[in-house]
């Protein structure tokens, strides 16, 4: 049963200045109106009609409404009972170098070609990024779910650069992570200490290896935990060796790379 209370939270982080995510069951009514941002939202609970310039569509639950900037909108509940709502609004400049990350081509953001779209798939990846969001996570966490879900969402109509760049200082940038996987190492840090566009060093990590910078540094973390758990090291002290905020984190981190958790990866490792 739905609640009837409204309320509505906000989720900024400095960090992510590029970002802000409304999470909602106002039961206002809005006039058509435009943003200078990037929108996409979803309805948890609730049917709405979302209208896209001279468009009008049944907005339910299962949906993702897309809208781009400049672009006159609306979206009210259907029934006086409040919907249940995520709605994140991104700066399109954001938007354009992970478009860029894919197609090296392109010069400008180039506008999503659908208003609406009816994905289930794409529709539950987009709900667990904006839970993961309001979540305690790091931001680097954030950051990295965020360049995957925009990279899966906007793939779908780029034509994806595959070619290889060959970067020279893309194994200076390797060999950098692996000296200083102690660090969580943000991509912003990388960007400015080999002066390069961060959105460039995601197509550099995407095209070579196929992962992104963060998940590659997480890589390097949980291969070392993992020598660490066999050669007799306690789960704190692993943890802390390998540069995890804490326990949390590391537990999180290492069952989504091995499926299995710290503990039992060690069990299996005792000797008689």
């Amino acid at each position: 049963m739905k609640s009837e209370k409204t309320f509505t939270k906000i989720f900024t982080d400095e960090n992510l200045p590029f970002l802000e995510l409304r999470y909602s069951n106002n039961t206002k009514h809005y006039k058509e109106h435009l943003h200078d941002t990037f929108s996409i939202g979803i309805n948890i609970e609730g049917k709405s009609v979302y209208t896209n310039k001279n468009a009008k569509y049944d907005f339910d639950k299962g949906m993702i409404a897309v809208v781009n900037a400049n672009t006159i909108h609306s979206c009210n509940p259907i029934e006086k009972t409040p919907n249940l709502y995520y709605m994140m609004y991104l700066d399109e400049k954001w938007c354009y170098g992970i478009q860029k990350s894919i197609c090296e081509q392109i010069d400008s953001f180039i506008a999503f070609p659908e208003d609406i779209l009816h994905d289930e798939k794409l529709y539950n990846e987009f709900k667990t990024v904006c839970e993961s969001l309001f979540s305690d996570i790091t931001y680097m966490e954030k950051e990295d779910e965020l360049i995957i879900f925009f990279r899966r969402l906007f793939r779908d109509f780029l034509e994806e650069s595959e070619k290889k760049i060959e970067e020279p200082l893309f194994e200076e940038i390797l060999a950098y992570l692996n000296r200083n996987y102690k660090e969580n190492i943000s991509l912003e840090e990388l960007s400015k200490k080999f002066n390069l566009n961060p959105f460039y060093i995601i197509r550099l990590f995407k095209t070579n290896l196929n992962i992104t910078p963060h998940a590659y540094l997480l890589n390097i973390k949980i291969n070392r935990a993992k020598e660490l758990l066999k050669n007799g090291y306690s789960i704190v002290d692993t943890a802390l060796e390998c540069g995890f905020t804490d326990q949390s984190h590391f537990h999180r981190n290492f069952l989504k790379i091995v499926a299995t958790t710290p503990k039992e990866y060690q069990i299996n490792f005792v000797q008689d």
